[in-house]
């Protein structure tokens, strides 16, 4: 992870816009995506998180590498606009623009497409069979919904207040049953 932050260090003081599939290698492992999982599996125990499943993460299965273009390339989104702001590393919105397209609005739509396609892809994994315990599926599938709702309707990550309202009806004022 230190390796790919200084990658991207090294971009941001020379400037450079990588390719898109540069980007991808460096900015999915710099996003946490790869290894947060991996943090919230060991908290389940060690009946449900066997060395078969730690061995399946570490091989960075599709289903890993979904969530992660659906965490990095969402937050890469919506927080175009404030990074352009300020010096930044160029984001996967820069990267589409330099190598496919003109505008930022065509680079978003095309990424919107591969945070779809991730999306899908997710589904298609979560109901084949798998020689995983269903709880380590369920837990990746959430950590996915997670960081959908927290992009959702802007940046909650460097905002929490745009959470105020969802974090309210689940805990302050929840649906009686």
């Amino acid at each position: 992870m230190c390796r790919s932050f200084l990658v991207e260090a090294r971009w941001r003081t020379e400037g450079y816009v990588p390719t898109v599939e540069e980007y991808k290698t460096t900015a999915y492992i710099t996003s946490s995506s790869l290894i947060v999982p991996t943090y919230a599996f060991l908290g389940m125990g060690t009946e449900i998180v066997t060395r078969d499943a730690l061995k399946w993460l570490t091989n960075e299965p599709k289903m890993l590498r979904a969530i992660g273009a659906i965490t990095r390339l969402h937050n890469d989104i919506v927080s175009y606009e404030m990074e352009r702001k300020r010096e930044h590393v160029a984001s996967a919105v820069d990267c589409y623009m330099k190598e496919h397209v003109k505008s930022q609005e065509e680079a978003t739509e095309i990424i919107w497409k591969e945070i779809s396609e991730a999306w899908k892809d997710i589904t298609k994994m979560h109901q084949k069979p798998t020689p995983l315990p269903a709880a380590l599926i369920e837990r990746l599938l959430n950590y996915a919904r997670f960081y959908h709702v927290l992009y959702e309707h802007g940046d909650a990550y460097t905002h929490p207040q745009l959470m105020k309202a969802q974090v309210a009806s689940l805990f302050v004022n929840p649906v009686p049953l």
